[in-house]
């Protein structure tokens, strides 16, 4: 599409052929590798169950996008200057998501192994280490991002203005993976345990939270209220999930919660 001149609909449309060839490939794989004579009808409350946990988490993840669309929007609002500066520190915190979402699908795969297999001492030992692995690594990140922030910033936005006001707001970008790392790792052990309910219910707590925080912070300190309200939004997500969790596990580790 991009030597036919389509322009955004050009765009859109590979974007389309992509997915479906993709998907394509995925059903000639399942039907080559898998003996069909196996193949069976499944279990209609094991589909409603399936359908269920994905409304959730397609829930949960149309929060978070809202979230991240209405900063933006929200940074037009205050000047073409702030939206520049304002994208280019959000490439920090997708940065910083792509640093600790390794930790994020360690303890989902790890955490539902242990609550597949009912055993509580290696749940606990997967939330143990990899609090501790993604905090230190979340402080490291953080700082790599105060460090470097001067000369990244340079390099992605060459206008003075935008540099100036990016420089100003630096460190609400830099502080990000430490607010968000306990989020991010939650998310992660919440899909793993299939604790999608809980997890739906969270998110849109955080993000009423984030919308409050900032009709009561932007028109009193302008971008630094916007930047204070998605601090926030992270800061709720990361507490609400941990707060939740020991109920959560207890409830699934003494056989009470429908798995």
């Amino acid at each position: 599409m991009l030597w036919l001149n389509y322009g955004l609909a050009g765009a859109g449309a590979a974007s389309l052929v992509a997915e479906g060839l993709t998907a394509i490939a995925g059903v000639v794989l399942v039907v080559r590798r898998t003996d069909r004579s196996k193949w069976e009808v499944p279990d209609l409350s094991t589909v409603k169950r399936l359908f269920s946990v994905n409304r959730d988490m397609m829930i949960r993840s149309f929060a978070l996008l809202i979230g991240i669309s209405f900063f933006t929007r929200q940074s037009g609002v205050l000047g073409i200057d702030v939206l520049a500066a304002n994208t280019v520190l959000l490439r920090y915190y997708f940065f910083g998501v792509a640093f600790l979402d390794g930790f994020a699908t360690a303890a989902e795969q790890l955490a539902g192994r242990a609550v597949g297999a009912f055993y509580r001492p290696a749940f606990d030992r997967v939330i143990r280490l990899t609090t501790l692995w993604g905090v230190a690594m979340a402080v490291f990140v953080s700082g790599a991002f105060f460090i470097s922030g001067p000369w990244v910033v340079a390099l992605i936005a060459p206008i003075a203005e935008t540099q100036e006001l990016a420089h100003v707001y630096l460190p609400y970008a830099a502080i990000m993976p430490i607010i968000g790392v306990i989020a991010f790792q939650m998310d992660g052990v919440f899909i793993g345990a299939t604790w999608s309910r809980e997890m739906r219910t969270l998110m849109l707590i955080s993000l009423a939270c984030y919308f409050a925080a900032w009709a009561v912070l932007q028109p009193l300190f302008g971008n630094h209220g916007l930047w204070m309200a998605m601090l926030l939004f992270q800061g709720v997500r990361s507490v609400a999930f941990r707060l939740m969790l020991p109920k959560l596990a207890d409830r699934t580790f003494s056989g009470r919660y429908p798995l």
